[in-house]
């Protein structure tokens, strides 16, 4: 399907980065947080390193009309909140919110914990963090300045809900059928209208290379030619 470079740096899903830091859970404190609860966002300031141990949260935007862009989502195993961490600011400046889509189960590092004992007795997991961070930067400077067209965009996201499944999906020669994703989460996603999205979509169903999307079900009808058009 997507080359690597594609699938690890356009993606809007961030899959485990940092489980290393389970070696070290017993310096941290557990919270947990039930699906649709904000785990950090309202302009507070940010004293602690969160890992996620269970659950997947999203991390978004939000403009003054109410207009969400989805900047990624986050699976179980990765460290969020770093980036306001480090830079002392308040978590607005860099998004709105970060909300739990199923219930999470998070452990999160003081400061002085972070300095004091990580830092020094813990490399490896320095080490690890800021991998994860580049790989994070990388991804943001890649998706941001993605200049391809719309409908390759959104080919794009849909070979990585394919992706995503164990099974990548039912396959009958070059037809796909998977669990789907809604027009609106797309939109989102790719932070366009639902409109403009509609009219990729339109002009993909036209070409004969997607037969039916919805929340529950995603059907490609050529998933070569899917793929062709992700990598434009």
């Amino acid at each position: 399907m997507l080359n690597d470079q594609i699938q690890s740096f356009c993606s809007p899903w961030i899959g485990a980065q940092n489980k290393i830091w389970e070696s070290i859970l017993h310096l941290g404190h557990k919270h947990t947080y039930p699906k649709g609860s904000m785990i950090l966002g309202g302009g507070q300031p940010v004293d602690h390193l969160y890992y996620l141990y269970a659950g997947r949260i999203k991390y978004s935007k939000m403009n003054a009309d109410g207009d969400e862009k989805i900047v990624w989502y986050i699976d179980k195993g990765n460290i969020f909140g770093a980036a306001p961490f480090f830079d002392r600011q308040p978590i607005k400046n860099m998004c709105n919110a970060l909300v739990a889509t199923e219930d999470c189960e998070v452990y999160t590092f003081s400061r002085s914990c972070f300095n004091d004992e990580i830092v020094g007795n813990h490399p490896e997991i320095v080490s690890n963090l800021i991998e994860s961070m580049a790989y994070k930067i990388f991804l943001a400077v890649n998706r941001g300045g993605d200049l391809a067209s719309l409908p390759s965009r959104v080919c794009k996201v849909l070979l990585y809900v394919i992706q995503r499944q164990s099974d990548s999906g039912a396959r009958k020669d070059n037809k796909v059928s998977s669990e789907g994703i809604s027009q609106q989460e797309l939109a989102v996603i790719l932070g366009v209208h639902r409109v403009t999205l509609n009219n990729a979509i339109v002009q993909l169903k036209r070409e004969g290379i997607i037969e039916h999307i919805s929340k529950r079900s995603l059907v490609v009808n050529n998933i070569k030619q899917l793929v062709e058009y992700a990598q434009q």
